[in-house]
């Protein structure tokens, strides 16, 4: 087999879902607004508000990509939210004096309570309310056969690939025991023997896990919680904390492990994701991103992970659906090596 264990990795965004009827960031902004129209007015302005703020100050910069989405949305919220306890807190009310004008008195329950509004949608949002619409994620398992335990790292929050691999015979091995509480040694100490056949790695948490507030620990219910532990916003998604910390870092690990990144469905918008791929590529020349992607260019994905050298990046275009079903097999990826694959992969 030219491929072993480990030379093959996933990374999953949003992209990967859609075709489940799970909205990416962008959309789920539209959603937003729907009910900012609606039943949502007492925050319009508000909300157009921080909109503005963040185009503003992207075209301070030079950004004319207008990437604004639910995340960046949430992030800002939730920077507003510290009040006081923000470094830059004294400085807000020369920044826009209209921030003053929308919130009265220095009224952030209001902004509290809009981010706690978006959660709630969020949480439906991302709901797998069809299960047969996210069928194509059984290819994963067809992989599986042919090729070995093999690594998926997500970006969402959905509860897409476990709902649709994990059964009595396919083990989908996510970080929790038996009591349903986070145990990093399932993903990296097993008997052989035991080893699971897809470990899932949700980078950004997940919408059925839930911290305690006194001890600090994660555990997972059957559904999803009233607060889940998210991360939001690509400039506060590293954590300090886990599960977050040993998440980033088997990331890290396994980037520089892995000859082949399948990259579906990411935008390349989050600063650290980006700098732990640059990292890999630029540190095995040989190693490549397969990018799945309708819409993005190589000249995009290169100017985001700061990557000169065009053979390691490749760009193919199917949605998800379709590279599941058409692409996704040992014997299409070893066409993107060359014939000295087995030199390139040697120990």
């Amino acid at each position: 087999m030219a491929f072993k264990t480990e030379d093959i990795i996933f990374l999953f965004g949003a992209g990967v879902s859609k075709e489940a009827d799970i909205p990416v960031s962008s959309e789920m902004i539209d959603k937003v607004e729907e009910l900012i129209r609606n039943d949502w007015s007492d925050y319009k302005k508000l909300y157009y508000l921080v909109r503005s703020a963040i185009l503003y100050a992207d075209g301070i910069q030079g950004k004319t990509d207008n990437n604004f989405n639910i995340e960046r949305l949430f992030n800002v919220l939730n920077e507003l939210i510290k009040k006081e306890e923000h470094p830059l807190y004294p400085f807000i009310g020369s920044w826009n004096i209209r921030f003053n004008e929308i919130l009265k008195d220095n009224d952030f329950v209001k902004i509290k309570e809009f981010q706690e509004k978006i959660l709630d949608e969020l949480k439906t949002w991302v709901n797998l309310t069809n299960k047969r619409k996210a069928d194509y994620f059984k290819k994963l398992k067809d992989f599986r056969l042919e090729y070995a335990p093999f690594r998926i790292f997500t970006l969402n929050y959905d509860l897409c690939v476990e709902t649709v691999l994990k059964n009595k015979d396919f083990n989908v091995e996510r970080g929790f025991n038996n009591d349903m509480k986070w145990d990093y040694k399932l993903l990296n100490e097993f008997e052989k023997e035991n080893e699971p056949d897809v470990f899932l790695y949700k980078l950004h948490g997940s919408i059925d896990w839930e911290r305690n507030k006194e001890t600090g620990e994660v555990t997972y219910s059957d559904g999803t919680v009233k607060k889940p532990n998210l991360i939001f916003g690509t400039a506060y998604k590293l954590q300090y904390i886990d599960p977050f910390l040993f998440l980033f870092s088997e990331f890290r690990y396994y980037t520089l492990k892995s000859k082949l990144i399948i990259v579906i469905g990411y935008g390349f918008g989050d600063e650290h994701i980006n700098g732990l791929l640059s990292q890999a590529l630029k540190q095995d020349k040989d190693r490549k991103i397969l990018n799945i992607s309708k819409s993005q260019k190589i000249e995009f994905v290169q100017n985001r992970l700061g990557i000169n050298n065009t053979d390691q990046i490749i760009i193919e275009k199917y949605y998800a659906k379709d590279f599941f079903e058409k692409r996704l097999s040992l014997k299409e990826l070893e066409t993107i090596f060359p014939e000295n694959i087995d030199d390139i992969f040697s120990d």
